[in-house]
């Protein structure tokens, strides 16, 4: 099993595209620090605390370029199965002295491996990055956050660590419903548009079902809300009833639906040899 995931990850890196996003990452939390510096420098009433760090910088900046692993994560997540069947290299696997749940669980893994360290990548790079540009600073700095209860005080270092282990289950959540698709899909283009497509929407859909969980309690079993558990690091709850936990025990619902459908599907599934 380990061999067919160590093939797999040496699938995923063969691939230029694996690299560049990476650097893409780079390039962006970069353009990020210089732009932050320039308001810090020109505009300093704008920032909620005068000690500027490596630490304000990641949770201003580098924490909401997390959607930008996301996205990346649908496309190398879509096209993973999807890629391999309009290639008809699938053929070539599944002749192999493997199970197909094997093959398929070791493919789903490498992508799993491949999105948390592109999350991983994000989080190096952006307090490296920071502290050549803002120093290393106080770990344990006040600032003023924003929840919907109004501003509260926090600490900058907590909030980073807390809001980057916040996004995981959400980077997990979708790049699994992306693995599926890419599983019940052929058509590589038509698995990673859906994908992306399904990603935008469901910021649309969850901001939008956000403010109706209160009145509409069979809300809150959606899964569209929960997808982003980072807001638990600006509040306790989302609506009366959902919090942390219970938002996690619907993620992890909707987790297990989610593989069994891309299990029960891959196992049946004809291929024509």
């Amino acid at each position: 099993m380990i061999g067919l995931i160590q093939n797999e990850f040496m699938k995923i890196f063969s691939k230029k595209s694996s690299w560049i996003y990476m650097i893409i990452l780079s390039v962006v939390v970069l353009g990020g620090a210089i732009i932050y510096y320039l308001l810090q420098k020109n505009f300093p009433d704008m920032f909620s605390t005068t000690s500027t760090s490596t630490w304000t910088f990641m949770n201003s900046v580098v924490y909401s370029l997390g959607s930008l692993v996301i996205l990346f994560s649908v496309i190398i997540c879509s096209a993973n199965v999807s890629a391999e069947f309009g290639s008809g290299t699938i053929k070539q696997l599944l002749i192999r002295p493997h199970s197909r749940w094997k093959i398929l669980l070791s493919k789903y893994v490498a992508v799993t491996l491949y999105s948390l360290l592109l999350m991983i990548t994000l989080f190096i790079i952006g307090y490296i990055i920071g502290l050549i540009f803002f120093g290393v600073g106080d770990f344990g700095a006040k600032i003023e956050e924003f929840g919907l209860n109004g501003t509260f005080e926090a600490s900058v270092g907590t909030q980073v660590i807390q809001k980057f282990l916040l996004l995981i289950p959400g980077l997990l959540i979708v790049s699994t419903i992306s693995f599926m698709l890419s599983t019940l899909f052929k058509s590589q283009a038509l698995a990673v548009g859906i994908g992306i497509f399904i990603l935008f929407t469901s910021n649309s859909i969850g901001g939008v079902l956000f403010f109706l969980m209160e009145k509409f309690t069979w809300t809150k079993f959606l899964i569209f809300p929960h997808l982003d558990l980072s807001i638990y690091a600006l509040q306790d709850t989302l609506a009366p009833g959902v919090t942390l936990g219970f938002s996690s025990v619907i993620l992890l619902a909707y987790y297990l639906i989610f593989m069994a459908i891309t299990f029960f599907f891959f196992q049946k599934r004809d291929i024509s040899f």
